[in-house]
């Protein structure tokens, strides 16, 4: 990645980011994403060096289905404006990342390869961490079409919902 050709966003470990998805980036009141596309809210680093390619994915983030509030993270987004708010951990190196975010709409998803899949990039900026050593991931090929948080009837209730890929990283 050539870091001159976009903006870095300086974040302190331990602190908060708010991340957005809109249709045209306009207002907060874009509509955000379609009720019907239900699903998790999945959030991952790389860092910025290593071009998102290999093993070079850990999980900070995720939400699936809340049985308190009978939503799915896509419905929160939707509430609070198309905005996410994740906590980057403590426990990393310091420097630059790749931060991805994304949305799994499930409504298609009880047939294989039917899932549909939206993800942000931003580029980060990391001071103030202690070291860390997470596992890494690819992120291609992460998920298949056919294991249970990309295989799903959303339509038979969301608390059984599994949600795919690593463990988040938790130090």
């Amino acid at each position: 990645m050539d870091p001159s050709l976009t903006e870095i966003m300086p974040v302190v470990a331990g602190s908060e980011v708010v991340v957005e998805w809109h249709h045209f980036n306009t207002t907060e009141s874009d509509n955000v994403i379609s009720p019907s596309h239900r699903g998790p809210c999945l959030v991952y680093m790389a860092p910025l060096e290593s071009n998102g390619l290999g093993n070079s994915w850990f999980k900070i983030y995720e939400q699936g289905f809340n049985v308190e509030r009978n939503m799915w993270c896509t419905d929160i987004v939707r509430e609070n404006h198309g905005k996410l708010t994740v906590k980057i951990p403590t426990q990393i190196n310091n420097g630059e990342y790749l931060l991805r975010t994304e949305i799994i709409a499930l409504h298609n998803a009880k047939t294989e390869g039917e899932a549909q899949f939206y993800p942000n990039c931003a580029q980060i900026s990391v001071t103030g961490a202690t070291s860390g050593n997470p596992e890494l991931y690819p992120i291609s090929g992460i998920y298949n079409s056919t294991e249970p948080g990309v295989l799903f009837n959303k339509h038979k209730g969301g608390a059984t919902y599994i949600i795919p890929g690593p463990p988040v990283y938790s130090p």
